[in-house]
């Protein structure tokens, strides 16, 4: 069971009560704050590589050049990572917590043989017997159902659902999920409002969680060697090689 700040599910439903001023919803309405929220969690979830939901450098030795990122455990002998990936950000060739900056292995998004999402990695020969080092974010709906009693892959209070939303997204849900239900309401025009006020909540988690330990995290998942950036005349961020404007930015995607 993981081990970060969670808020219950009830305090999501609770604080957009008295944001909308209705003291209990209807079974619909309920219906409606549980897809807005989990809709809007899962924006947030892909919007940053969260340190609770993403994977560094997890060591794989390969009998191939195909890595299977989804259905993981199916009992089929393909080589796998631990969890469902929600997005591969990179694979490595060194250890990226020993290596200052690892080199990488070129990919393409593919689906094995029985038809489940894969990386093939780009190489001339087999790279079969070595060990790679993968980077990636966890699928949502798969890190919902963290126990067996979870099976719904949703936030919610009903059976089957997780009832512990992680607190690094509850403003933005909270936030977001009062923008929708305005939406739905036609206030349009409020809806709009509440829509930016929950982007700068949003963004100011990501500013908090990405200042943090300042910059092992940005170097794994953002860096690229020189010879790299010359090549194709740009650099992770914005501005050409070279260009004093370079800068990172938090969308890692």
């Amino acid at each position: 069971m993981a081990n970060f700040p969670t808020v219950p599910y009830s305090d999501l439903t609770n604080r957009v009560k008295a944001l909308t001023g209705i003291d209990s919803f209807t079974t619909t309405d309920e219906a409606h704050i549980k897809e807005f929220a989990n809709a809007r969690a899962r924006t947030a979830h892909e919007r940053y590589p969260w340190p609770i939901f993403t994977v560094i450098g997890e060591s794989v030795t390969l009998t191939g050049n195909t890595v299977r990122t989804y259905n993981i455990g199916s009992g089929s002998t393909q080589d796998e990572i631990d969890f469902d990936a929600n997005v591969v950000f990179r694979i490595h060739k060194e250890n990226p917590f020993t290596d200052d900056y690892p080199d990488e292995y070129p990919f393409a998004i593919g689906l094995t043989s029985s038809g489940d999402p894969c990386v093939n990695i780009i190489n001339s020969t087999s790279l079969s017997g070595s060990s790679v080092f993968f980077t990636y974010r966890k699928d949502l709906s798969k890190a919902i159902n963290e126990t067996s009693s979870i099976t719904t892959g949703k936030y919610g209070s009903a059976s089957g659902d997780n009832p512990n939303i992680p607190h690094v997204y509850f403003s933005y849900i909270v936030a977001g999920t009062y923008a929708d239900f305005l939406r739905s309401d036609g206030q349009t025009s409020k809806a709009l409002a509440e829509d930016q006020v929950s982007e700068s909540k949003l963004i100011s988690e990501i500013d908090r969680i990405s200042n943090q330990g300042r910059q092992f995290r940005h170097d794994i998942l953002q860096y690229r060697p020189p010879s790299q950036f010359n090549r194709h005349r740009q650099t992770v961020g914005s501005g050409e090689a070279g260009s004093q404007s370079a800068t990172l930015n938090n969308n890692v995607q």
